[in-house]
């Protein structure tokens, strides 16, 4: 606030109006009535029109052609900065990758710890984890989205054997689902975070087996394309250093449950990878049905616009809008498929 500067005690004295002030103003007087007339005038013409023609547009004014202002042509100095990337229709893939000036993008967000979290509020079901994060949903007994980060070092190291210690999450306030809900139901213990993503560690596999981290799925799909596309996701971060993914289950409406503790099963499942590292800035999602499919991975990309319109979820909210525009609104494959 910029500092008021003392006011003096002394008075100025008042200048004198000029002579022929006071007929000057009422000239603008009669002036300002004169206006104020034609414009009463022209719009109890305008009603008398409407009112003849039996319409609230008469036909003299529809007719009107104005100027449109829509065709303005872009030139081709444009900086993408200056035009914002368009979404594409939903499941429809752009000719050309949007170019994105990484220069022109301060990356501070990333620094933030939950960056990678879609939006939430505190009274939701957070769990943090030290490798990764989930948000657990009490109504489907299964976590609603998984976060975390995804190293080629860590992918590098040598391997732990996996041990299937599937237990209850103490840290589920009231109560996660149990071993017993998937018994005898026909449905995989579907991993969310993939055990073979955390094997590098002991402690972080065996974090991966706890129910908040299993949603229901068909054992074709677990052991089929959601296992290749889990594979497939670790190939990228050996490709790419360091990538973030955000995975989880659409649950947008009541679905056909299993076990006491009534587990939903979805129909679909999302898988969001985002390589937020410079020079080159990408991002891709996958939309999968619940069901066996031989088809390739690249039928199921989708744009991350749609999945939010599907689960309801907002991803990368701290994102700058420009840049979270071009990543959610395209879908890029050339970028991720060679």
């Amino acid at each position: 606030m910029a500092k008021k500067t003392a006011s003096s005690s002394r008075k100025t004295p008042s200048k004198r109006a000029p002579r022929g002030s006071k007929r000057l103003k009422r000239k603008g007087i009669n002036l300002g009535k004169f206006t104020l007339g034609m414009f009463i005038l022209v719009v109890l013409g305008y009603a008398g029109l409407a009112l003849y023609e039996g319409k609230l547009v008469p036909d003299a004014i529809e007719k009107l052609e104005l100027p449109s202002f829509n065709d303005k042509k872009i030139s081709d100095d444009s900086t993408p900065n200056e035009i914002k990337d368009k979404s594409t229709p939903q499941g429809k893939e752009t000719d050309v990758a949007p170019s994105i000036n990484v220069d022109a993008f301060d990356l501070y967000f990333t620094k933030a710890f939950d960056f990678m979290w879609p939006e939430y509020t505190t009274n939701e079901a957070i769990i943090e984890r030290p490798y990764y994060t989930l948000r657990y949903s009490e109504e489907h007994e299964q976590a609603i989205w998984v976060a975390y980060k995804l190293s080629a070092d860590s992918l590098k190291q040598e391997k732990f054997p996996r041990k299937d210690d599937f237990r209850k999450d103490p840290r589920v306030r009231t109560g996660s689902a149990d071993l017993v809900d998937y018994k005898g139901s026909g449905y995989d213990r579907g991993h969310l975070a993939p055990a073979a993503d955390f094997s590098y560690d002991e402690f972080a596999l065996s974090q991966t087996f706890y129910m908040s981290n299993m949603s229901p799925q068909d054992a074709s799909f677990n052991r089929g394309v959601w296992k290749k596309l889990e594979e497939q996701v670790r190939e990228w971060s050996m490709e790419n250093t360091d990538i973030y993914v955000v995975t989880g289950p659409i649950l947008n409406k009541e679905f056909t449950t299993i076990g006491e503790n009534k587990v939903s099963i979805p129909e679909y499942y999302y898988k969001i990878i985002l390589d937020i590292t410079k020079p080159e800035i990408k991002a891709i999602a996958f939309l999968l049905k619940n069901e066996k499919s031989d088809e390739s991975l690249e039928t199921f990309t989708v744009t991350i616009d749609k999945i939010e319109e599907l689960s309801g979820l907002d991803f990368f909210p701290t994102m700058p809008d420009d840049l979270e525009d071009i990543l959610e609104g395209n879908i890029t494959k050339s970028l991720w498929f060679n």
